[in-house]
């Protein structure tokens, strides 16, 4: 089971009550519980990528991050994740990985494949929730092949809720790298990617990723 920012808050809350419950104040005589880092805590963390971070009560730099996004989460234009659909958020794209976000929304303007250049336009003219667009690199074409199954069943999901992504066929099919030079386009295959060196005049399909 996964820990929520709720449960963080409580489990760090009864901690610290039972801290000060254990203090005597007799002025004779005065044992006290030693008080917990916030490492022990489990406020680990100095910056959190996604989601809404919880501050440790003994020192304000260190977080909780809540949730993290797995390979195959659900994105959503609140920044947060989850492995189930919900239905009250707005849905922005699939993780890929170690921080990875395919993106949902079409910007081939229905053409499904593009040239090397307008492709490149369509990935950085998307300004979704201030997030930078673009072409993914050749290592998170690799990143996404890796993660393929993963990716594929949230798709499944998200079928069942009328979300049915332009890119949505993978494997066979050539995509656009960020490469500028050489093999710029990749495709996938059982989980791999192999690459081709091909004209950027050519028309491959897209998927725009960015960071979060």
């Amino acid at each position: 089971m996964r820990t929520t920012i709720k449960n963080r808050m409580m489990i760090g809350a009864s901690l610290l009550m039972m801290t000060f419950s254990l203090c005597l104040t007799d002025a004779n005589a005065q044992t006290c519980a030693k008080v917990p880092t916030c490492e022990e805590l489990g406020y680990t963390k100095t910056c959190c990528q996604a989601g809404k971070a919880l501050k440790c009560p003994f020192d304000q730099t260190k977080l909780f991050c809540g949730e993290e996004c797995q390979a195959g989460d659900i994105y959503y234009s609140d920044n947060t994740c989850s492995h189930e659909y919900e239905e009250d958020k707005q849905v922005v794209g699939i993780v890929a990985g170690d921080g990875l976000i395919i993106g949902y929304m079409d910007v081939t303007g229905g053409k499904v494949s593009l040239t090397w250049e307008e492709a490149k336009n369509a990935c950085e003219g998307v300004k979704t929730g201030g997030k930078s667009w673009r072409l993914p690199t050749v290592e998170e074409g690799q990143l996404i092949a890796t993660h393929i199954d993963d990716i594929e069943n949230t798709l499944k999901v998200l079928r069942e809720y009328n979300y049915d992504p332009y890119w949505v066929q993978f494997k066979g099919s050539y995509f656009w790298s960020s490469r500028t030079v050489g093999q710029v386009a990749y495709y996938f295959n059982s989980g791999h990617t192999g690459f081709s060196t091909t004209p950027k005049t050519e028309y491959h399909r897209v998927i725009c990723v960015f960071d979060f």
